[in-house]
């Protein structure tokens, strides 16, 4: 089939058909040619049936229903984007207080004063103050990573 007749058939299939035209089909002749028609062809095989959907003037009211699911779908928009404003703020304070708890363990690392204890021959140990600290920051900073992705969990799912 050349460029044009496929041009053609599409425009023909797409084109405002009378009412009483509500169905086209599709069919191969014998010698290889593909035809579109509004009632079946004899020796034809059917390729394809298409239902037009008559598409309603321009300028028509719809009614108060339509401007009432209008206005409803419009709602729904400014609060799905009022929630994803707010989740993408969480994610702004989690992943802050992720960088902060992060900066806090590795400022824990140096031990501080009194959490070394003295051993014979002059040397120290850390002692279990130092690592209970330790295990605090790493908590704190567990907890912030968690809070990180619970929030880009939230807003994903507002995505979808």
């Amino acid at each position: 089939m050349t460029t044009i007749k496929g041009i053609v058939a599409l425009a023909f299939a797409l084109a405002p058909m009378p009412a009483a035209a509500d169905t086209v089909y599709k069919y191969q002749r014998p010698d290889g040619e593909v035809v579109y028609s509004d009632v079946p062809l004899r020796g034809a095989k059917l390729i394809g049936r298409f239902e037009l959907v008559p598409v309603p003037p321009q300028g028509v009211a719809r009614g108060d229903r339509s401007q009432q699911s209008k206005d409803l779908a419009g709602e729904r928009a400014e609060q799905r984007a009022r929630a994803l404003e707010a989740a993408d703020a969480e994610i702004k304070a989690a992943d802050q207080a992720l960088r902060d708890a992060q900066e806090r363990q590795q400022r824990a690392v140096e031990p501080l004063p009194g959490e070394r204890l003295g051993n014979v021959g002059g040397r120290t140990r850390l002692g279990p103050a130092y690592f209970e600290r330790q295990r605090a920051t790493a908590a704190e900073v567990d907890a912030a990573r968690a809070r990180l992705d619970e929030a880009y969990r939230l807003r994903n799912e507002l995505r979808e």
